[in-house]
């Protein structure tokens, strides 16, 4: 076997999807030459196509700070250094916005400064190399040992052998024939999407838990566009959290190797670092056929993500101190598979600070009308779900979208952005409280007690959340924030919600054949024993739901 084999900047193994919507595999440096010619990644499941992006913007980000829109090397100047002559179509301005707006309207990335950027580190993005073969560290001792079907993110296995199980969407012997291709776009799944680890005692290094990858940590969120350049200039974050300049570049392979085990780093000043970042030190394994046999992996690097704002692809959730006395701080808000994107509607814009960073760097290209008016945003949620409580296997893939209007982000749609929220949080309260009591309620009639009150609840729950979502992303994207009357479109959907929960109940009860005259004695706190009925659970039902969506006598 050669000991420098599969170069990522020539040989084929991204996968994206071409304006024709056929599948092909493309080098490192085609996929960034010609990304404003393919509409998106198309890798084996959406979190390889989320881990690939990371490496890509880490791509991008560095030519953008290092070269103008012509390839010429031009580092970038803060707005407060820029010349006030400078006119805004003038291409010699190189401040952050004025660099992005010249990239933009070139609708690529220049390909003398890609080849100069990714050239220069040639050797550092073979994937079998005898010094520093990619992402990976050579002849790795230490850590653990795995077969080459834990490389895969969409086979769920756990590595105990007694236990052991797994289901793939690879079929028959082709996980065990996995080509160099594969491999490489599994090997940057694994690095953002690994699954825990025990700590080799062994291992050089602090030798700290580091967790699940750090992909796996998040609650991702990205832009999407109409072709892979887009997304990359809309996912550009190119300012900071306090929209200043990042630091200058530096990922992965622009470094030194790390083989420590288990090391902690501190919060990264610039996004090519951050996005590279190594959650494990990893070497693929080949028999002297060159057939990859596994792999072994250990603990490398993480970063705290308590309060980890310059993290700008994820949502995040408030946490309250362990005392009353501690402050509150933020965390990533994983992905719920069970819970639709629009109902993180709230959390992705409306929260007063710490969203994401990059809705704000959209608000800011919104704000500075580098968009088209009419421009409509996608934004697209990805997860991992490990399969058990330790997050030592795989579990289900969450992979959402939610779109609506850019006018949505102006300053002037604050209060369209609060109603918004209002209403995605009515539909909880419809399902959380108005049809859990009617499953209550439903429970004690049926069986004399509320012990099937959450199996009612959820099959409630569910088939409201089912009915609404489709015509709820409807709903949101027919907004117009500059024609519309919110008291309009706010009734609108109320009608609609109202219908649905109304219907969701009426279709359970006559779906359970039973004898609508059936009743049963209930205990009553003021007064005598009274009569529950299916009629009565139905009627108070619809005084609850009264409650929440306040409808004229037309309406109901």
């Amino acid at each position: 076997m050669e000991e420098r084999e599969f170069n990522l900047l020539d040989e084929p193994w991204i996968k994206v999807i071409t304006p024709s919507m056929e599948q092909k595999e493309v080098s490192l440096t085609d996929v960034m030459i010609h990304a404003h010619e393919y509409k998106d990644l198309a890798g084996e499941m959406a979190t390889q196509d989320a881990a690939l992006l990371r490496m890509l913007l880490a791509v991008a980000v560095t030519v953008f700070y290092r070269y103008d829109a012509n390839g010429k090397e031009e580092p970038l100047i803060s707005e407060d250094d820029e010349e006030d002559d400078v006119e805004d179509d003038d291409t010699s301005g190189n401040t952050v916005l004025r660099r992005w707006k010249q990239y933009w309207k070139q609708g690529r990335f220049p390909k003398q400064a890609l080849e100069g950027c990714l050239e220069a580190w040639r050797e550092r993005f073979w994937l079998f190399h005898p010094e520093t073969p990619f992402w990976q560290v050579k002849d790795l001792n230490f850590g653990t040992s795995y077969d080459v079907e834990c490389l895969f993110g969409n086979v769920k296995e756990s590595n105990n052998v007694r236990t052991r199980h797994h289901f793939s969407m690879t079929e028959g012997e082709e996980v065990n024939r996995l080509s160099y291709g594969e491999a490489a776009r599994w090997l940057v799944h694994l690095n953002g999407y690994a699954v825990n680890l025990k700590t080799d005692k062994k291992a050089p290094g602090p030798g700290l838990p580091v967790g699940v990858g750090r992909l796996g940590r998040l609650g991702f969120v990205m832009v999407n566009g109409e072709n892979l350049f887009q997304i990359l200039m809309l996912n550009l974050c190119a300012h900071n959290e306090d929209k200043e300049l990042w630091g200058q570049p530096r990922p992965a392979w622009e470094q030194a190797v790390r083989t420590e085990q288990g090391c902690e780093r501190e919060t990264f000043d610039n996004l090519p670092e951050l996005y590279t970042m190594q959650s494990r030190r990893i070497s693929l394994e080949r028999d002297q056929n060159g057939r990859l046999t596994g792999f072994r992996a250990m603990g490398g690097d993480f970063c705290p993500l308590e309060n980890a704002f310059s993290e700008p692809m994820t949502i995040w959730k408030e946490k309250k101190g362990d005392k009353k006395t501690d402050p509150s701080y933020f965390l990533p808000q994983t992905h719920n598979p069970a819970v639709h994107a629009w109902r993180e509607f709230a959390v992705l814009l409306e929260r007063k600070e710490h969203i994401p960073g990059v809705v704000r760097w959209i608000q800011t290209l919104y704000g500075e009308k580098m968009l088209p008016p009419d421009f409509l945003l996608t934004f697209r949620m990805i997860g991992m779900v490990y399969g058990d409580q330790m997050n030592y296997t795989y579990g289900d893939c969450v992979n959402d979208t939610l779109s609506m209007s850019a006018d949505l982000l102006a300053d002037l749609s604050r209060a369209w952005r609060s109603r918004i929220a209002d209403q995605v949080e009515k539909c909880q309260n419809t399902a959380s409280a108005a049809l859990s009591h009617a499953a209550s309620k439903l429970s004690r009639l049926l069986y004399g007690t509320g012990s099937a009150k959450n199996g009612i609840r959820d099959a409630l729950v569910r088939q409201y959340y089912f009915s609404v979502d489709g015509p709820f992303r409807q709903w949101l994207v027919s907004i117009d924030p500059i024609k519309d009357s919110p008291d309009e479109k706010q009734a609108q959907w109320e009608r609609q919600s109202y219908y649905y929960a109304r219907k969701t109940l009426e279709d359970y009860v006559a779906d359970l054949g039973t004898d609508i005259y059936m009743y049963r004695e209930e205990e009553s706190k003021d007064g005598p024993k009274r009569l529950l009925t299916i009629p009565r659970v139905v009627n108070e039902f619809l005084r609850e739901l009264g409650r929440i969506y306040i409808l004229t006598e037309d309406e109901e």
